[in-house]
C-alpha cells in the first residue's frame, strides 16, 4: 500500500523511523588477482519507533511501517512515499549465516533423510574454472572439481564442435567425475523462430551437442534447447511456440534411442528468453511435448527475477523437476546475494527432490571475452585466484541447506 504523508498521517500518530540496509562490498575489484574473502557480510541496522505518547493509542489504518518525516531543512511538499521494507532473515544472508544456520539441525534432519534413499549429487559449472576446453583447461577444471568435493562438473556446449569427446572422457575419467552439458542456441539457429530455415539449424546444433553429450558419457543436457539465448524484441508467435515444442520432441526421441540422456529445459529470465520465464510456463510447455526424458531445469539466479516464490515454483514443477541450478542474485558468491535458499530447500524437501544440484557462477576474469558478451557477464564478482574458495564455499553452504531440510 502507498501512504500518502500530507493526507493519511494523523497529526498525533508516532512517525516510525524506517530499517535501513547497508551492504558491504562483496568482492575484491575487477580483474584482481590476489586472495582475497568471497564475500563481507551485510550489515542491517533496525532503529526503533518512538514510544506513543501516553494514552495515545496506535491508528490501526495505517501501515506501522511508514516512513519517516525528513528532518533536512528543505521545503516540505506533498509527496507520495513508499512504505519501509520488511527485511527478513533469508533476504540478506551471509554464506557464514546460511551456514551456520542450515547446521543448527543438521542432524536431526539427516536422520530423517536416511531412509528416503540417495540424495543429489552436487556438480559445478566448468564456467567456475575456466573459460575454455582445451585439453590443459579441461584436466585442471576437472581436477579442481574433484578436489572441492563435487560429483558432476557442467561443461557448456554453445559450440559443440569445441570440445573434444575422447580427451574429455580422458579427464572425467581420470578425477572419477559424471558430466552433464548445457547450452543455449543463437537467434540465427533458434528453433522457436517462425523461419523455417532458422529452425533448421537450430535442430542442427541441438543435433551435435547431443552427439558430444553422449559421447562424453553425459547423464543430462541442459540449459535454454528450446529457444535463442539472448534478448527478444516481442513475445513468442504461436507458430514459434509449436516449432520449439516439435524441435524439443523430436531431440526427446532421438535422444531415447540412442542414449540414457535426459534434456533439461532451462527456465530463464525474461531477458534472456520469451518463452519460458515461469515454472508455470514450463510446465504447460512440457505437457505439450509430453516426452517422458524431458524435465525442467530450475535456476535460482532467474527465479529470483521472475517467481514469486521459490518454494511455489518447485512445488509447481513436483516431480517434473529434474535439474537445479543454485546461482546468487549477482552471479557471485552463494550467500552473498538476496536469494531465499532457504525457500528453494523447503520446496526440495516437500517434492523429494533427488536429482542433481549444480552451483553457477561467472566473472570476467574467468570467462573468455566472447562469451561473457552472450552471458551478459560485464563485470568480476569475484577473481581468478578466488575459484577454489568460491567453489569450496558454495557446496558447504549448498550440504548445510540439504541438512537442515532433511535432503541427505
Amino acid at each position: 500500500r502507498i501512504h500518502d504523508e500530507a493526507d493519511t498521517r494523523p497529526p498525533s500518530a508516532p512517525l516510525a523511523r524506517s530499517v535501513s540496509i547497508r551492504v558491504a562490498s562483496t568482492m575484491s575489484a575487477p580483474f584482481a588477482r590476489a586472495s582475497a574473502s568471497i564475500a563481507t557480510p551485510p550489515r542491517i541496522h533496525d532503529t526503533r519507533r518512538e514510544r506513543l505518547p501516553r494514552g495515545a493509542r496506535p491508528r490501526r489504518d495505517v501501515a506501522p511501517t511508514s516512513w519517516a518525516k525528513s528532518e533536512s531543512a528543505i521545503p516540505t511538499t506533498k509527496t507520495t512515499r513508499l512504505p519501509a521494507p520488511t527485511v527478513h532473515p533469508a533476504s540478506v544472508p551471509t554464506r557464514a549465516h546460511l551456514i551456520r544456520g542450515a547446521a543448527a539441525s543438521s542432524a536431526a534432519a539427516s536422520s530423517a533423510a536416511a531412509s528416503s534413499g540417495e540424495s543429489s549429487p552436487l556438480g559445478v559449472h566448468a564456467l567456475v574454472w575456466t573459460g575454455g576446453w582445451s585439453a590443459a583447461d579441461a584436466n585442471d577444471a576437472c581436477a579442481r572439481t574433484a578436489a572441492a568435493g563435487y560429483d558432476i562438473i557442467e561443461i557448456p556446449l554453445l559450440n559443440p564442435r569445441a570440445v573434444d569427446v575422447e580427451m574429455t572422457r580422458n579427464a572425467l575419467g581420470t578425477h572419477g567425475l559424471r558430466v552433464a552439458t548445457s547450452l543455449g542456441l543463437s537467434f540465427d539457429a533458434d528453433v522457436s523462430s517462425d523461419d523455417a530455415s532458422c529452425v533448421a539449424r537450430g535442430n542442427a546444433l541441438l543435433d551435435e551437442a547431443l552427439d558430444v553429450s553422449v559421447g562424453i558419457g553425459a547423464t543430462h543436457m541442459c540449459g535454454i534447447l528450446y529457444s535463442a539465448l539472448g534478448k527478444y524484441p516481442r513475445r513468442a508467435t504461436s507458430r514459434g511456440y509449436r516449432n520449439a515444442v516439435a524441435a524439443i520432441k523430436r531431440l526427446a526421441k532421438r535422444a531415447a534411442e540412442r542414449s540414457d540422456v535426459t534434456l533439461g529445459l532451462e527456465v530463464v529470465n525474461r531477458y534472456e528468453t520469451n518463452l519460458l520465464n515461469t515454472a508455470t510456463q514450463a510446465m504447460a510447455f512440457l505437457n505439450d511435448v509430453d516426452e517422458p526424458n524431458v524435465v525442467i531445469h530450475l535456476d535460482t539466479y532467474h527465479m529470483n527475477i521472475e517467481e514469486r516464490s521459490l518454494e511455489a515454483a518447485v512445488l509447481e514443477c513436483g516431480d517434473r523437476l529434474g535439474y537445479v541450478h543454485v546461482g546468487e542474485s549477482d552471479r557471485g558468491a552463494l550467500g552473498s546475494g538476496n536469494v531465499d535458499f532457504d525457500s528453494l530447500f523447503r520446496g526440495l524437501a516437500r517434492v523429494h527432490y533427488r536429482g542433481p544440484i549444480t552451483f553457477e557462477s561467472f566473472s570476467g576474469d574467468v570467462v573468455s571475452p566472447d562469451l561473457s558478451d552472450v552471458l551478459c557477464i560485464w563485470r568480476n564478482p569475484w577473481g581468478f585466484e578466488q575459484r577454489d574458495e568460491l567453489a569450496s564455499d558454495a557446496r558447504s553452504l549448498v550440504l548445510g541447506m540439504m541438512d537442515k531440510h532433511g535432503l541427505r
